[in-house]
């Protein structure tokens, strides 16, 4: 039986390949719908992979592209590595336009059982990066991470689709920034 660090190793190895063969299994969407659809390609067959690893199968000669092409027919589907969305599910029925969310206050982040000092942290810290930016990417930052989809901060905005990507990469950046200081 093949170590699970040796599986790893070649699914990261194989990984740049099984990308280029995804983006061209969804090259008909959006940019962005393919770019999600081939994340989420990439993780359920990481999953598949390491399900089949822990059988003993992962020395099968094709097994990433076969895992892959079923990664690929179940995200079609609408499979996630989490499983297939309820119904019932605020996120899948706000796709469809069914249900609309409220103005997000960062406080709903914060569970009950998070741990104190992670509370504590994220109450501190997150409202000091968000004086960091100016009020209307303050206003974008807090829709992005609400769940807002990039075509409704498109609109709401008055900006293309791959400007509000770039900004949600750039406040990942700015994130990352502030917090490594």
């Amino acid at each position: 039986m093949v170590s699970l660090d040796t599986v790893r190793d070649s699914f990261t190895q194989q990984l740049p390949t099984m990308e280029k063969a995804a983006r061209r299994r969804f090259g008909g969407l959006p940019p962005e719908a393919r770019q999600e659809a081939v994340a989420n390609a990439l993780a359920l067959t990481w999953m598949f992979v390491f399900r089949l690893a822990l059988k003993g199968r992962a020395e099968e000669p094709g097994i990433f592209n076969s895992c892959l092409w079923y990664a690929v027919k179940q995200t079609r589907e609408g499979r996630t590595p989490q499983g297939c969305p309820k119904a019932k599910d605020a996120f899948h029925q706000r796709r469809f336009g069914r249900a609309r969310f409220e103005e997000l206050n960062a406080e709903q982040f914060v569970g009950r059982f998070t741990p104190v000092f992670d509370q504590v942290s994220f109450r501190l810290d997150v409202p000091a990066f968000l004086a960091t930016l100016n009020d209307r990417q303050r206003k974008m930052a807090v829709d992005l991470a609400g769940g807002m989809s990039t075509t409704e901060a498109a609109e709401k905005y008055r900006l293309s689709p791959g400007r509000i990507s770039q900004f949600r990469r750039e406040f990942k950046e700015l994130f990352d920034e502030f917090f490594a200081d």
